[in-house]
């Protein structure tokens, strides 16, 4: 007998019985719910029309006896699955990207806003990207006892476009040239590209910040005043110089004038290749040096938050090190002699650094660090310079300027005033030539020297060259080897060099 006021389910019919089974959409859900008011439902029947629905996973049997006990309308859960667990997407981390940084208000006077250039170049054999596959989920279970599987997660594929290599898994892409890399997003293919040429399309001016690349550049505009070019490539720039400085590691032409500018590309003074092995001979000692500080700080020998980091370094100058400082005696005295105008600015910097070495100023950590990133700079440059010997630069006119090669300079118009020319090559100059100094390790081919106006210029050329001149102006001083002339009267097309007895020869 059942209690007095019970709803007998004595049917497993659904359409019949005193309760109902509903699965949910995702099949992750079995609920249950009386179809009247009731006080009691028998749970064997429950049991039978979960069987019955072919819900055999997940059953929560207090819940079951709870509802039998008290009946409701309300659906109530009665048995539940297991959800699959997603997975994550492959992706793809760019590795050349530069973020932007944010300038706080009271450093914003502290800012060189020259250097704002948002461009990015990298050089030959970086990695540029590098793809991580997806992480694959977890399979659930409904209630019914089928497998549910999770979504499949997106695979990223990599893409070699121009200039650019994968590795043998296709997850990484390296540069195969100097440039500016780039990613074409054709949906889950990711074609990752280095173009060799950075076209510039307007000037080189504050708005667009100073440009520095790793490649050739292309300037359809100009570079105006106060700001730099520094390019590892060729540099063409199709408009004027004025008062800027622009560097370059192979050919840079200048269509326009180059007026009170620096125009530099390749070695340009004598004596740059024996500089690039004392600078690899002080790197490889400095960086003894900081592998020697960075194991007596791993293995505790010395608290540097404790002991002065300045006189430890001293001490093992003194001691283990005793090399550096004559290594840095030998890069002062070689450079001694030489104009400071004629060296890039990163070895002269290079150079201030390592006088920190001399116990005059405060050492610390950060200006130790800061030492070796120097050296390394003017290292790399000469390193560079040395495979880019063959530099060389032309320019339209030259106006109050220093022109430095490792090959040839030639000037097409005009000529040059007041310029002083450095070249390791030839120097050919299709007009005139009035003030300041040449200086050539090749020829030197001249249409009209001086003037009858200013300070006499200079010509001097290694003993084995020859200056030719088709019109000089009294005064104008002629140099080859050791050998100096100063022209007594003006002389129309004659050539100047060394003969057998090493005399100096004007014919």
């Amino acid at each position: 007998m059942y209690p007095e006021g019970c709803c007998r389910a004595l049917q497993t019919d659904q359409k019949s019985s005193s309760f109902k089974i509903l699965i949910g959409s995702n099949r992750l859900t079995a609920s249950i719910f009386a179809l009247a008011n009731c006080n009691y439902i028998d749970k064997d029947e429950i049991y039978k029309a979960l069987k019955k629905e072919g819900i055999t996973f997940g059953v929560k049997d207090q819940e079951i006896d709870t509802f039998s006990m008290y009946p409701t309308r309300e659906p109530v859960v009665i048995a539940e699955g297991s959800p699959p667990v997603p997975g994550k997407d492959g992706y793809m981390e760019v590795l050349f990207s530069k973020a932007v940084k944010s300038i706080p208000h009271n450093e914003v006077d502290a800012i060189d806003f020259r250097e704002t250039s948002n461009i990015i170049s990298v050089e030959a054999g970086a990695q540029l990207v590098e793809v991580y596959p997806p992480v694959y989920g977890i399979e659930g279970l409904a209630v019914t006892g089928e497998v549910l599987s999770p979504p499949q997660p997106r695979v990223i594929t990599l893409k070699a476009g121009k200039g650019v290599k994968l590795d043998e898994e296709g997850s990484k892409a390296f540069a195969l040239v100097n440039g500016k890399p780039w990613v074409k997003d054709a949906g889950l293919t990711k074609v990752i590209n280095c173009d060799p040429v950075y076209v510039h399309n307007s000037d080189v001016d504050i708005k667009t910040g100073n440009l520095r690349f790793t490649g050739d550049v292309k300037i359809t505009g100009n570079v105006c005043e106060a700001m730099e070019v520094h390019v590892s490539g060729n540099v063409e720039v199709q408009g004027l110089v004025t008062m800027a400085r622009v560097v370059s590691g192979g050919k840079l032409i200048v269509y326009g004038n180059a007026i009170s500018s620096r125009l530099r590309a390749g070695i340009i003074f004598p004596g740059a290749k024996k500089l690039g092995f004392m600078f690899a001979d002080i790197n490889a000692e400095l960086q003894n040096l900081n592998t020697a500080l960075d194991q007596l700080s791993k293995m505790k020998v010395i608290d540097f938050s404790v002991v002065d980091f300045g006189r430890v370094v001293l001490g093992l100058l003194d001691s283990r090190f005793k090399n550096i400082r004559p290594l840095i005696k030998n890069i002062q005295t070689f450079l001694g002699n030489k104009p400071s105008n004629e060296i890039p600015i990163e070895i002269i910097n290079a150079i201030g650094m390592l006088s920190c070495f001399t116990g005059l100023q405060p050492l610390n950590k950060e200006m130790f660090d800061e030492v070796i990133r120097e050296v390394g700079e003017a290292l790399d440059i000469l390193g560079k310079n040395s495979e880019n010997y063959g530099g060389s630069i032309l320019v339209k006119s030259a106006l109050s300027c220093i022109i430095q090669s490792s090959g040839n300079v030639t000037v097409t118009g005009q000529g040059c005033v007041n310029t002083n020319i450095t070249a390791g090559g030839n120097v050919s100059i299709r007009g005139s030539f009035k003030g300041g100094e040449i200086l050539s390790e090749g020829h030197v081919d001249i249409n009209e020297l001086g003037s009858n106006l200013g300070a006499p210029p200079v010509v001097r050329v290694a003993a084995g060259s020859t200056v030719k001149i088709r019109k000089a102006y009294e005064g104008s001083i002629i140099q080859v080897g050791k050998r100096r002339v100063t022209l007594t009267r003006e002389m129309d097309s004659f050539r100047a060099r060394l003969n057998k007895e090493d005399q100096l020869e004007i014919y």
